[in-house]
């Protein structure tokens, strides 16, 4: 009787061992074939996302700063528009105001004057020029 329970022992040792072996190795196969590789394909897709967005938000500071520099521009344009506008009609209205005060009939200045507000048309179209014209 003391060899059955001896080899009934050793039977229920060996399928003890069996039965740890192989829950090892199963660990082992689903830790090195599924569970590792999930993992890592998880962190590198986390990683792509974080990439993505980066790069989106690099994208849109970009645009942003492009609109940006559109708009400081055509407002330059819109600014220098108006100095020339601003400028021309100060020469008409100096203009109107020689012919005027000259008793010019035909609207026509004798030449130095006539010379005189060209000039200064001129200058002030300058002025203009180096206030808002391009960089």
């Amino acid at each position: 009787m003391a060899k059955d329970i001896n080899k009934i022992f050793k039977i229920i040792l060996i399928v003890c061992i069996v039965v740890l072996i192989v829950a090892i190795s199963s660990s082992t196969i689903y830790y090195y074939a599924i569970f590792r590789p999930r993992n890592e394909q998880a962190k590198w897709e986390t990683q792509l996302e974080w990439e993505k967005e980066k790069q989106r938000k690099e994208e849109a500071r970009e645009l942003k700063e492009k609109q940006k520099e559109d708009l400081d521009k055509i407002e330059r344009e819109i600014q220098l528009h108006e100095c020339l506008d601003e400028a021309y009609e100060n020469y008409i209205d100096a203009w109107n105001e020689q012919v005027e005060r000259l008793d010019s009939k035909d609207g026509f200045l004798p030449g130095v004057t006539a010379d005189n507000l060209d000039e200064r048309y001129e200058k002030d179209k300058e002025e203009c020029f180096k206030l808002y014209g391009s960089d």
